[in-house]
């Protein structure tokens, strides 16, 4: 089969759109979504370039560039279609029977982005308000304990407690690297959360929001404003990441496929 024939199953204009769906599909089924089959759509992906959104490898293929069974590379796919994320549609061999899957990655529907944005607003609101609900409970229950910044626990980056200690203590800090994970756990980056680049982010955003809070740019809460600034920053290395993905990819078929 030649590459015109797959063009009629072509879902984007261009790489960005690409890009983007798959930012939005991981955003939004987060929780539906395991290691692997975020795996998995991030290799369609990457194998999506020729025909824009559209990759034809064999579950076989893809389960050993996943290092996984094939039977986990179809479970994968699987998921990833029952939740809309691709659609896959069957071929037929030259001498019968069922052949490899074509693999499409679909465009998000901006009214069910829309709808899953407010609704994602609304817990976040939710969550918020409880988070500054118990800062404000514990505040008053320990409000002669003041606990500096050498009771950080060690879980948390050194780095990221040396930059905060000369204006927190133990505590902010530790609510401030909370708030540095549930931005990261948004995300669905491939760096990992104590890496350089991820770190860095943490740091220059915590500098940010304390300049802003001395001129008294914030309005708010001192972590909403550091929380926000996580989730523009994590958002933009996730676009790299991707972008880095599509960058490099070979056009040609691999030896192997159909």
């Amino acid at each position: 089969m030649y590459y015109e024939e797959y063009e009629k199953y072509q879902s984007f204009r261009n790489m960005d759109d690409l890009n983007e769906a798959v930012r939005q599909a991981l955003y939004f089924n987060a929780d539906k979504l395991n290691k692997t089959a975020v795996t998995v759509l991030k290799l369609l992906s990457r194998y999506s370039c020729k025909v824009i959104g559209v990759s034809w490898m064999k579950a076989a293929t893809i389960a050993q560039l996943i290092e996984k069974s094939e039977k986990t590379a179809r479970r994968a796919l699987k998921t990833l279609e029952e939740i809309g994320i691709i659609k896959r549609v069957p071929t037929i061999r030259e001498k019968g029977g069922r052949g490899y899957d074509i693999c499409v990655i679909l465009p998000v529907v901006q009214a069910e982005v829309s709808s899953r944005e407010e609704s994602g607003n609304v817990r976040e609101s939710k969550a918020q308000k409880g988070i500054e609900l118990k800062e404000t409970a514990i505040s008053n229950k320990l409000n002669n304990y003041v606990l500096d910044a050498s009771y950080t626990p060690d879980n948390i980056p050194a780095r990221f407690t040396s930059a905060c200690k000369p204006f927190f203590g133990a505590n902010k800090i530790y609510e401030l690297w909370q708030r540095v994970k549930f931005a990261y756990d948004k995300c669905n980056l491939d760096a990992r959360i104590d890496s350089p680049a991820v770190l860095d982010i943490a740091i220059g955003v915590f500098k940010r929001a304390i300049f802003a809070m001395k001129r008294g740019g914030i309005r708010k809460t001192f972590g909403g404003y550091f929380y926000g600034g996580m989730v523009s920053k994590l958002d933009d290395l996730f676009r790299e990441e991707l972008q880095e993905i599509s960058g490099g990819v070979r056009l040609s078929v691999p030896e192997g496929w159909s």
